[in-house]
């Protein structure tokens, strides 16, 4: 592909490069596509390379000296380019043997800006929190957000931008949280990161999690972080209980794992709750009805069809005992099918019996019997 090499060096060096499109591979099994264009970051001139593969997108910031081993790695099983640039649309067809026939034509594109201004648009970037996400491993020493990271990236960013949106309305100088469910943590890290060395406001925050291992490690990089208010606890969600909470988080708490985090919440009365769930095995396993069995009986339908009816009954009970709630997708289903996130803010704790009869009738038509109801009524809080 020496010819496709050369005349993507030439556009990029004059700057007149909008961007190529690699495509239609040989092998079925192979990337699917491969797009790239020049983007500047910190006034140097890289090429950015988006890999899809899997339904999934890497990103890649190659310099020019690594352009052609770069595409000599990756690209050279695709049949066709497509290559973008201010003067000439060009479209270079490729043969078993490699040979290239070339094509130019009028240009139908535009150049739009080469700042990288994407990363600079995150709450975490390399002005805000580089020495963060360089301990967390998801930042490269030289400010580069690792591929294999950039979904987690994405994720924590948005998640922030909702707790942003929380600290705002609650305007503390204080905030109690607790993350039930933390995992490997890269959420609590950056939520106290956030809330403590860009918001210069105070914050104690917990996270439990049932491994061990797993709350160890994290013990240990929030003392190296000097994160002196930031602890993990290892234990069950059902067993762990505080008082004088405001926050409540938890991010992909795996299906019923969700349902203990509201009750935690509500028990609490916290003035917050962010919660995106991760699987619905429950709904799944029992829903039942006549009329929907059409639907219902193809595996796929009734996954997403339980997935929506357990947030949308979750986000009913909070409701019924005063919780303004707003169900709104967390991020873009090409980063994780997870997207849901739940967000309940405190109005006026009282119950509302019209609500909970909407739940009843809707959980009852389906054959539901699901475990928030369970936990609240066992409570008596409803």
């Amino acid at each position: 592909m020496k010819e496709t090499i050369t005349l993507l060096e030439n556009l990029f060096c004059t700057q007149t490069l909008i961007n190529a499109v690699f495509s239609n591979p040989r092998k079925k099994e192979a990337v699917n596509k491969i797009i790239a264009k020049p983007l500047k970051i910190n006034n140097t001139l890289l090429f950015q390379f988006e890999v899809f593969k899997n339904n999934k997108a890497l990103h890649y910031n190659i310099p020019i000296e690594g352009l052609s081993q770069f595409i000599s790695d990756n690209c050279v099983d695709f049949k066709q380019v497509q290559i973008f640039s201010l003067k000439f649309d060009y479209q270079i067809l490729i043969n078993k043997k490699g040979t290239e026939i070339m094509k130019k034509n009028p240009p139908t594109k535009k150049l739009t800006s080469l700042d990288h201004n994407k990363m600079k648009n995150y709450i975490l970037n390399e002005d805000t929190s580089k020495e963060f996400l360089i301990e967390l491993g998801i930042m490269s020493k030289d400010g580069q957000i690792k591929p294999s990271k950039y979904n987690k990236y994405k994720q924590i960013n948005k998640y922030l931008e909702t707790i942003s949106s929380v600290i705002t309305d609650l305007n503390q100088n204080f905030y109690s949280i607790v993350d039930l469910g933390s995992g490997k943590s890269y959420l609590t890290f950056a939520v106290y990161h956030y809330i403590t060395n860009i918001c210069g406001k105070e914050t104690k925050i917990i996270g439990v999690d049932l491994k061990t291992d797993v709350i160890e490690f994290c013990n240990e990089l929030a003392k190296k972080l000097n994160y002196n208010n930031l602890e993990f606890i290892a234990g069950d969600i059902n067993n762990f209980d505080m008082e004088n909470v405001d926050i409540v988080i938890s991010l992909h708490a795996c299906n019923t794992a969700t349902d203990a985090v509201l009750f935690k919440a509500i028990k609490w009365q916290s003035k917050a709750i962010l919660a995106v769930p991760c699987c619905h095995n429950e709904c799944y396993t029992q829903i039942k009805n006549e009329l929907l069995f059409p639907i219902l009986q193809y595996g796929i339908l009734k996954e997403k069809i339980a997935s929506f009816i357990t947030d949308g009954l979750r986000a009913k009970l909070l409701e019924c005992i005063g919780y303004n709630v707003v169900v709104s997708e967390f991020i873009d289903m090409e980063h994780t099918p997870k997207n849901i996130l739940i967000k309940a803010m405190s109005n006026e704790f009282s119950f509302n019996p019209k609500i909970y009869k909407e739940y009843t009738q809707l959980s009852n038509f389906l054959e539901l019997n699901l475990t928030l109801e369970n936990l609240l009524k066992q409570s008596k809080i409803i």
